[in-house]
C-alpha cells in the first residue's frame, strides 16, 4: 500500500467527467460587513453545488457535541437577486439527509454518522455531487463510504444500492496509520480516471505526521497506493496533527485551506498540483497566501466548508460551530505579503 501506482489509471474509467468546485469556511470575530460590490463572475460548474442552481451549498455532520441531531445536514445556498451569486446565507432550517444511515453500519440509523467527516465530490463519476463519509475514530475508525447524491441537495437511500464502502486498508500510510482527516483531492495529480483523489493527514507520535495523497483506482470507494507528501506546514513546521484542512476547486484549480486552531493561523494554498516521485513519495506544489492571523484562535469549529460562494474566483469559507450556528467568510485581496480581507456574515442557526 505504500507505493504510488500510476498504473492504476490504465484500468480506470476513461469517460471524462466534469470537475466540481469546492469550498470550506472557518469563523472570524464579528465585524462590519463591507458594502457589497458587483463581483466578476467566473464561468463553469460550481463546486459544492448540490442542486445545480449555480450556487454553492453547505453540508455538516450532526451528533453529540454539534448542536444538531445525528445525521447529515444539508443547507442550500441563497442567491442574491441583484447579482445572481451566493450571499453566504443558506436556506434554513437545514434538512437532515442522513436519516437512513451510512449504508454499511447495519442499523439504518442517523447515529451511524456520529463522529464522521463528510465531504462532497463526484465520487461515483457522474454529474451529481455525491457524499463521502470518513471516520477517524469510533466504531468505524479508518473506514468510510461514498453515497450517491440525488442532485437536489439530498442523498439517495444508501441501503438500496447507492453506497460503496471504503475499506480501512485502502487508506493506510507507510507506517500503517489511518488518516486523521480526509478532503477531496480532485485531480491534483493530473491523472483523471473519473473519480476524485483524496488528500489527508496521518501519522503517529513516533514517526511524525504528514500530508498524504490517496489516488483513486477508478471505481467508487477504491483507493490504492498512498503517496507520502514532503510538504511542511504553512509556517514551516512538521506538526501536521495541529492543522485542519479543507479543499475546494475553482477555475484556477485545486485549493486547500489550512487552519491552526491554537495559533489562529489561516492559510490558503491555490493551484495545487501533486508531483509524484515514483517511489511512494511526492509533494504538493502550490501558491501560498496567509488569509488571516489570530483567526478564531482557540475556537472549536465543527465544520470548515470551503467554496467560491460569490463566484469571484477566490475560495471562501463557511464555518459551523458546536452550537449549531453557521457563518460565511468572504475573502478578497489575496496577496503574497500581508493578510487578505475577510468579511464575515452574521452568525445564524442551521436549525
Amino acid at each position: 500500500m505504500t507505493a504510488s501506482f500510476n498504473s492504476r489509471r490504465m484500468l480506470a474509467w476513461t469517460a471524462p467527467v466534469a470537475l466540481a468546485l469546492t469550498a470550506l469556511a472557518p469563523a472570524l470575530p464579528a465585524q462590519a460587513a463591507a458594502k457589497p460590490t458587483v463581483p466578476t463572475i467566473t464561468v463553469g460548474p460550481v463546486d459544492k453545488d448540490l442542486n445545480g442552481d449555480g450556487v454553492a451549498d453547505l453540508v455538516t455532520v450532526g451528533g453529540p457535541g454539534t448542536g444538531l441531531a445525528s445525521g447529515v445536514w444539508s443547507a442550500l445556498g441563497v442567491k442574491s437577486r441583484k447579482t445572481g451569486v451566493g450571499t453566504g446565507q443558506v436556506q434554513t432550517p437545514a434538512t437532515n439527509i442522513g436519516l437512513r444511515g451510512n449504508g454499511f453500519g447495519g442499523t439504518e440509523s442517523a447515529a451511524e454518522f456520529d463522529g464522521g467527516q463528510v465531504i462532497n465530490g463526484h465520487f461515483f463519476g457522474g454529474a451529481t455531487q455525491d457524499f463521502l463519509v470518513y471516520y477517524p475514530a469510533g466504531p468505524y475508525a479508518g473506514n468510510g463510504a461514498v453515497i450517491n447524491g440525488a442532485g437536489d441537495g439530498t442523498m439517495l437511500d444508501p441501503v438500496s444500492g447507492n453506497e460503496s464502502t471504503i475499506a480501512s486498508d485502502y487508506l493506510l500510510d507507510a507506517n500503517g496509520n489511518s488518516p486523521l482527516t480526509l478532503v477531496n483531492g480532485y485531480v491534483a495529480d493530473g491523472v483523471d480516471n473519473g473519480i476524485p483523489d483524496l488528500i489527508g493527514i496521518s501519522g503517529d507520535a513516533t514517526n511524525g505526521y504528514r500530508l498524504g495523497y490517496y489516488p483513486s483506482f477508478g471505481a467508487p470507494g477504491l483507493y490504492f497506493g498512498t503517496t507520502t507528501l514532503s510538504n511542511s506546514t504553512p509556517t514551516g513546521g512538521s506538526d501536521w496533527q495541529n492543522w485542519s484542512i479543507a479543499s475546494t476547486e475553482t477555475a484556477s484549480g485545486v485549493a486547500l485551506f489550512l487552519r491552526n486552531a491554537t495559533t489562529g493561523d489561516l492559510y490558503l494554498w491555490t493551484g495545487i498540483t501533486m508531483v509524484d516521485n515514483g517511489d511512494g513519495t511526492g509533494i504538493l506544489t502550490h501558491t501560498q497566501y496567509q488569509v488571516a492571523a489570530n483567526w478564531n484562535t482557540g475556537v472549536a469549529i465543527s465544520t470548515l466548508w470551503p467554496a467560491d460562494i460569490n463566484l469571484d474566483g477566490t475560495p471562501d469559507l463557511w464555518t459551523v460551530l458546536p452550537n449549531g450556528t453557521y457563518r460565511a467568510y468572504l475573502i478578497t485581496g489575496l496577496g503574497t505579503s500581508g493578510t487578505a480581507t475577510v468579511t464575515a456574515t452574521r452568525a445564524q442557526r442551521l436549525v
